[in-house]
């Protein structure tokens, strides 16, 4: 016993300094300061290429699948959250009838502080819908849409927006940078 001791000390040292290291360069963290974030965020296009036969003979062929996800954020911690998805054809135009738009009102207020640089926001979903542009009665609202905004202390220019539909299908995460320019507008009060 005495012989695995003295390599198990070091051992177990080499996983905690690690972790010591990041404790003393990013310590516990406060929740992010919610004005500090006020603007407009955007995402990559996310493509998926459709290339099944099923697919192609429906939005024909090099026809890509994508996803771009906007946040505006205000002052106040009042922000809206866009998903805009279209299948684009090989020439890069929009397949008509094929884009929806969800669209969430939210409220972003300080949440729980993390340990390391990220945190995670309280978000408030107060209200979520499903469009279709192309129909003008394509409209409806998304009960139960939950939503996470994690911001980074050593990425000030990044969040990250997690979506979690009710029906457990459509799902994701995506990294969200702000964009240049103004802040976000003030949405007016109804």
């Amino acid at each position: 016993m005495s012989r695995v001791q003295p390599r198990l000390i070091p051992q177990g040292m080499a996983f905690a300094l690690p972790t010591l290291i990041v404790l003393l360069l990013f310590p516990r963290t406060s929740a992010a300061d919610v004005s500090a974030l006020n603007g407009t965020w955007r995402s990559a296009a996310d493509e998926m290429r459709l290339s099944t036969p099923f697919d192609e003979s429906v939005w024909g062929k090099d026809a890509k699948s994508t996803r771009i996800v906007e946040m505006a954020i205000r002052q106040g911690g009042d922000a809206t959250l866009s998903v805009t998805r279209r299948v684009v054809d090989a020439k890069g135009r929009a397949v008509p009838g094929s884009t929806s738009i969800e669209h969430a009102t939210l409220v972003l207020s300080e949440g729980k502080a993390g340990t390391g640089p990220r945190s995670e926001l309280a978000v408030t979903v107060k209200q979520a819908e499903r469009r279709y542009p192309d129909d003008p009665k394509g409209t409806w609202m998304i009960d139960g849409l939950r939503v996470g905004v994690t911001t980074f202390a050593d990425r000030p220019g990044e969040i990250e927006v997690r979506v979690d539909f009710p029906e457990g299908r459509g799902s994701f995460w995506e990294t969200l940078r702000r964009t240049p320019g103004k802040p976000a507008p003030r949405e007016s009060r109804k």
